[in-house]
């Protein structure tokens, strides 16, 4: 090569490395920079949202439980490590009373609360329900503590912000804000209802923890959640403040039961019966000696409501006999062989056992 072509070469080299990128040259030894925020005069409408969220959240941590059970050895699953289990609950009474769900506590030998203030301390159950999944706690020290107001989950619309707070995964209390995706619903003078459903979330041990609404008011608790825990499910607050009063006070509540097996009415079926639209669930099955059969109801009825609360599956007529209590006389609007008639069922109680329940 001659000492032209050479120079010309060693020139494109040096040309080549001052037109690589910025972040390929070599580091000179300068440190990166970046441009501090300056402060914004005013707010802005997302910064008065977020102060609001801000608020709400210091308003109600305080109240909101981390609960620690350690079972009892009969009681202990694949699913229950041998250390306990963990849950969610919210303060409701100043004096240390607390709500959460009742699986969460369910055959617990030692219960353990801790506060927002990280404190520990034990608890003890007051009063439990299984059909509703309620359970009342209280604290077993003297004090005052904050609590969250009961609000009204009759006022639940689609598409009011929600917010679900707990101790998902047993750690720290959380936050996550959403929207109601279904309102739920309670019926008067029974415990029947139907969940609240809620994309703000819902995850492991974040169970008994409150549902609240924009104000910060409790509108449900959570009690189930979805596999991939996007999707919280609450029991409405004001089935549980119906049944606040009757637990605390000690009263045992004997839940209704008609002793059938049912099964949706099928399109096939509703030709059949000439049923138009499609309503109602089927009676495939009425177990001898029980209220559904001393009350005159027969295979192939058809239950088409329940004290004139239409029904359209078997598990929304089993959830409403439920909510009823033992004794109670409910009126069945039946289809039997073409002909509409009423039947008024004395309820008889709940069996204990799943060989009671299935005859």
């Amino acid at each position: 090569m001659s000492i032209a072509g050479s120079f010309l070469s060693i020139f494109f080299l040096f040309w080549l490395a001052g037109a690589l990128p910025a972040q390929e040259k070599p580091n000179r030894g300068y440190p990166p920079t970046w441009s501090d925020a300056k402060p914004t005069p005013g707010d802005t409408e997302l910064d008065r949202l977020n102060q609001a969220f801000v608020q709400l959240a210091n308003n109600a941590r305080p109240a909101i439980v981390q609960i620690r059970v350690t079972g009892s050895a009969e009681a202990k699953t694949k699913t229950q490590s041998p250390e306990g289990s963990r849950g969610s609950g919210f303060m409701f009474d100043p004096r240390g009373y607390i709500l959460t769900a009742h699986h969460v506590v369910d055959k617990a030998k030692e219960i353990e609360v801790r506060l927002a203030d990280i404190s520990r301390v034990p608890a003890k159950v007051i009063a439990a329900d299984a059909q509703i999944d309620l359970a009342i706690l209280k604290l077993e020290v003297e004090g005052r503590f904050p609590v969250l107001s009961l609000g009204d989950s009759e006022n639940v619309r689609i598409g009011d912000l929600a917010l679900v707070f707990g101790y998902p995964f047993g750690r720290e209390s959380s936050m996550n804000l959403g929207i109601i995706s279904r309102p739920g619903r309670s019926y008067p003078d029974s415990a029947s209802f139907d969940f609240i459903q809620t994309d703000a979330g819902a995850y492991a041990g974040g169970s008994g923890g409150p549902l609240l609404n924009s104000k910060g008011h409790v509108i449900g608790m959570i009690t189930m959640a979805s596999e991939r825990g996007n999707m919280g499910f609450a029991t409405p607050i004001n089935v549980i403040k119906r049944i606040i009063p009757r637990l605390a006070s000690g009263e045992k509540l004997a839940w209704g039961w008609l002793g059938v097996r049912l099964s949706e009415v099928s399109l096939e079926d509703a030709k059949a019966l000439g049923l138009s639209p499609v309503k109602g669930v089927v009676i495939n099955t009425v177990l001898p000696g029980h209220p559904a059969e001393r009350g005159g109801l027969r295979k192939e009825d058809v239950i088409l409501s329940v004290n004139y609360t239409r029904v359209d599956s078997p598990r929304e007529l089993i959830r409403m006999i439920g909510g009823l209590e033992a004794g109670k006389v409910v009126q069945l609007t039946v289809l039997r062989k073409g002909t509409t008639m009423q039947l008024y069922v004395p309820l008889g109680t709940k069996p204990e056992t799943a060989r009671e329940r299935e005859g």
